[in-house]
């Protein structure tokens, strides 16, 4: 009996795997990762890559030697220095905010007040807040040209 089971399997064709397909769902993420790609990705490879050329399209190390010049990290620095204060001042801002919420004895008016406005401001930084900022006080900002045409401040 062992061995007729073995003559059978011994004679049957050898599987065949099924090719297998990405499910459907997968299409969902195509969009997100074809923005990642041209958003971030293209852009950070393409300041690489530049980084290594002169104008005339040459690989060079100049660029990179360059960033030594005492003005270039005196502006590192100076980032450095304004990134750290603004990030402790925005600590202490957020966990003064933070503490009102949970321990104050807030009415419930102020509390959601506080609330809502944590949840906006967190998600207004880094490229929408400099926009605003541009939009708002720049060369051709809303409050420039306001000042510009009223009060004839250049």
């Amino acid at each position: 009996m062992a061995q007729s089971v073995g003559a059978e399997t011994s004679q049957s064709p050898p599987r065949t795997r099924a090719p297998q397909r990405l499910p459907l769902t997968w299409l969902g993420v195509v969009p997100f990762f074809l923005f990642v790609i041209a958003f971030l990705f293209y852009p950070a490879f393409s300041i690489v890559v530049q980084t290594f050329l002169d104008p005339a399209r040459n690989f060079t190390l100049q660029n990179v030697l360059d960033l030594n010049q005492p003005f270039i990290l005196s502006s590192y620095l100076y980032t450095l220095e304004l990134s750290a204060v603004t990030a402790i001042i925005g600590g202490l801002l957020g966990f003064l905010l933070a503490y009102a919420i949970t321990i104050g004895a807030l009415p419930g008016w102020v509390r959601s007040s506080l609330l809502t406005f944590s949840g906006v401001a967190s998600n207004f930084a880094g490229i929408p807040l400099a926009f605003a900022f541009i939009a708002t006080i720049g060369q051709l900002g809303l409050v420039t040209q306001f000042l510009r045409t009223n009060f004839g401040i250049a």
